[in-house]
């Protein structure tokens, strides 16, 4: 059954995983990382657990097995690799960039809300030719707090004079759905993105959907 959003006003989405089908760069960067420092490679099934957890969080999760490594050496080396190549396979996942224009058609307002940094999420939406201009842009070094903090959603509903019950948040991650709750937001879990609907059997969000076209607007 469709689940009718007519009635709110902003819409923010998750990155990674939500908007834009990130994974190959990002596991290129992580197995890059690995390798530099004597382990295997994954495969993503392995790696998609770490991913949008922020990245200290990524790199303490695929370098588990070396513990005491100096994680700024680390995050650097990550980060060298994961500029040039973060472009990897990149693309809005299927729908998304049309629901996008509708819902700036419809006048709504548009908000990313990520644990990526911002910089980052820019040069992504530059790079795929973003068919829409976002009202606001939050990534993981824009406050002190990120998802799963409240802190996020909040400051996105009082940036654009948005009560947070006429909001929603669309997310792939436990950390999303965590976000959500505690800002009182209506919550959409998108079972597209990197673990599936996995993370939602644990907490559920307010809805799950497997396709972008179960919203009507």
């Amino acid at each position: 059954m469709p689940l009718n959003l007519t009635a709110k006003k902003l819409f923010l989405f998750d990155f990674d995983g939500t908007l834009v089908n990130t994974a190959a760069g990002i596991l290129s960067s992580i197995n890059y990382t690995r390798e530099h420092y004597g382990l295997p490679a994954l495969d993503f099934k392995q790696a998609r657990q770490h991913i949008g957890t922020g990245r200290g969080n990524l790199l303490d999760g695929i370098l588990i097995e070396k513990p005491g490594i100096d994680r700024a050496a680390a995050t650097l080396l990550f980060q060298e690799h994961h500029d040039t190549h973060m472009y990897e396979q990149i693309r809005f996942y299927p729908g998304l960039a049309v629901f996008l224009q509708r819902l700036r058609a419809a006048q709504k307002l548009l908000g990313i809300v990520s644990n990526k940094q911002r910089h980052l999420l820019v040069q992504i939406l530059e790079h795929l030719k973003s068919p829409v201009a976002f009202d606001l842009i939050i990534g993981a070094d824009t406050l002190p707090e990120r998802k799963p903090s409240a802190l996020p959603l909040l400051h996105a509903c009082a940036t654009l004079k948005t009560p947070p019950d006429q909001a929603v948040m669309f997310g792939d991650s436990i950390y999303d759905v965590l976000a959500g709750q505690n800002a009182g937001i209506l919550t959409i879990g998108c079972a597209w993105g990197f673990q599936g609907a996995e993370p939602f059997r644990s907490n559920p969000p307010d809805w799950v959907i497997e396709n972008i076209q179960e919203i009507i607007i």
